[in-house]
């Protein structure tokens, strides 16, 4: 029953959020080097491009003793910002542990054939602005998989959502 409230609720909050559409877009200062390329991302009505400022950090998120902004050193891999802050719990999903760069992309253990994803996170060479995230390890719950009984729910309400918009 808990399970169902959690997923409930963040139904309800994915519902009352806006949704948000980000472009990973990698520009070289030689423009005609990637006009009318693929690279060449086209701009409609109402868009909105923005740039942040160049952070001076790095970010290490989850699972790990001491979620905390880390002072950004050239050269240092995210097993050394990890170590930086007090590393791993014993909850941490050392496996699924992935960075997020400040561009937008993401490296991850799990390599996807589409190339979107792929490399390891923990000896990447990490740069001014990415972030660290460690999951926390799927609990089990009288032998069966508690991720599998999650993944079964959100699938559930997502036809049960859909269903709903068809039939109102």
């Amino acid at each position: 029953m808990t399970a169902i409230g959690q997923t409930e609720a963040a139904l309800a909050q994915l519902q009352a959020s806006a949704p948000i559409g980000r472009v990973v877009i990698k520009i070289s200062p030689d423009m005609k080097a990637w006009q009318n390329t693929a690279a060449d991302v086209q701009v409609r009505d109402g868009d909105v491009l923005f740039v942040p400022k160049k952070a001076g950090y790095v970010m290490v998120n989850g699972q790990v003793f001491n979620p905390t902004a880390i002072g950004y050193r050239p050269g240092h891999s995210a097993k050394w910002y990890l170590s930086q802050a007090g590393g791993v719990t014993q909850l941490a999903d050392k496996k699924a542990v992935f960075v997020i760069r400040a561009d937008g992309s993401v490296i991850a253990a799990k390599n996807n054939s589409d190339g979107w994803w792929g490399g390891d996170p923990m000896s990447a060479t990490l740069r001014a602005g990415d972030t660290i995230v460690v999951p926390e390890k799927a609990p089990k719950i009288g032998g069966r998989n508690w991720a599998l009984i999650m993944q079964s729910a959100s699938m559930v309400s997502s036809v049960a959502l859909a269903v709903a918009y068809i039939h109102p």
